[in-house]
């Protein structure tokens, strides 16, 4: 009897569609959140993908949605964080805390200068002597004569002072807008890496198309790009991110410093280390991608015959490196705007 029960358990598995397989591993997902629901079912059962528009699963994400939840949200907020925690640290700000103290020693002692001057203004001023004897001339001078002088003296200070403070403002303002442009610059380059892996599948979409052209899901490579690239990348792209605010924010967080006898080298070889893993990240897309459009793997998923790892590499390239350009371009205009602004 329990190999009848088996056998019929059996054929009714066999009978469901794969719409069905896809409902059932939703339903069978734990916990309360649509989003780890929908990772958790894709990384599994990448072949039945190309059937997730047609399986009707309540709280299933479009492509864009997915993706923008599982790759850009956060970058969104760590960027946010890195820029609270960077904007007023590192060597920037400590430049600026030293300018700071030399430019009010400064005006202090010129303040005393002219403190000086005037109190030997008013000694003069209220003194009955027709003669005087100042620093300001070798020989003696009248009342009159050592007021003018004075009081040209006093002028000049004053002059001085003005001129002084308006050059440290300048240049205080200088590099308070490049510690800006920094902090916006280090922290929004990891969003732009997001936002690449993201909008780069409309151009692996269409550099893959015209390899896979007969196949029947060659149209929806975008989309099945979008789930994979999200559900494989969610903690591997947090671990990215992580690793470019370090690299990139080091001065603030005193990473310098830290490495200062190191080298360069260190940082050769962090960055290979960097790339090793997000090519390490597009192999697993790829993987999941032949699996979705039912092509047979290269041998080598790491080689140059790998066609889908080759075009999903080229295509986020290409569009980080046109991102980064334009927000690059964008914060340096806004360097000029405070500089000018100030």
């Amino acid at each position: 009897m329990a190999s009848v029960y088996q056998d019929e358990e059996v054929l009714s598995e066999e009978q469901l569609t794969p719409q069905d397989h896809l409902r059932l591993q939703w339903q069978q997902q734990p916990g309360s959140i649509p989003f780890l629901h929908q990772k958790n079912v894709i990384e599994q059962n990448a072949e039945l993908i190309p059937y997730a528009a047609t399986a009707g699963i309540r709280g299933w994400l479009s492509p864009g949605l997915f993706a923008l939840q599982g790759l850009v949200l956060a970058a969104v907020i760590l960027s946010l964080l890195n820029w609270q925690f960077t904007r007023h640290a590192g060597k920037m700000e400590d430049e600026i805390t030293a300018l700071q103290a030399s430019a009010q020693n400064e005006v202090q002692r010129q303040d005393e200068i002219i403190a000086a001057t005037e109190a030997e203004i008013r000694r003069i001023s209220n003194s009955s002597k027709p003669t005087f004897k100042l620093h300001l001339s070798p020989e003696p001078m009248t009342r009159e004569q050592a007021l003018a002088a004075l009081n040209s003296a006093l002028a000049e200070s004053h002059n001085s002072e003005d001129q002084y403070k308006q050059k440290m403002e300048a240049k205080e303002r200088e590099l308070r807008a490049r510690q800006s442009v920094l902090a916006i610059t280090n922290s929004g380059t990891p969003l732009i890496f997001s936002l690449a892996l993201l909008m780069a599948a409309g151009l692996f979409s269409q550099f893959a198309q015209k390899v896979f052209s007969r196949n029947r899901h060659s149209r929806r490579l975008a989309d099945f790009y979008l789930y994979f690239a999200t559900a494989e990348g969610a903690w591997p792209n947090l671990v990215l991110l992580l690793f470019l605010h370090v690299a990139l924010s080091r001065n603030a967080y005193g990473v310098s410093d830290a490495l200062a006898g190191v080298g360069p080298l260190f940082w050769v070889v962090f960055w290979i280390g960097f790339y090793f893993l997000l090519l390490r990240y597009f192999v697993m897309v790829a993987r999941d991608l032949y699996k979705a459009m039912q092509v047979r793997p290269p041998v080598n998923e790491w080689g140059f015959d790998n066609r889908i790892l080759f075009r999903i590499h080229n295509s986020f390239l290409i569009v980080f490196a046109g991102l980064e350009a334009v927000f690059l371009a964008f914060c340096y205009a806004y360097y000029i705007m405070q500089n000018r602004v100030g």
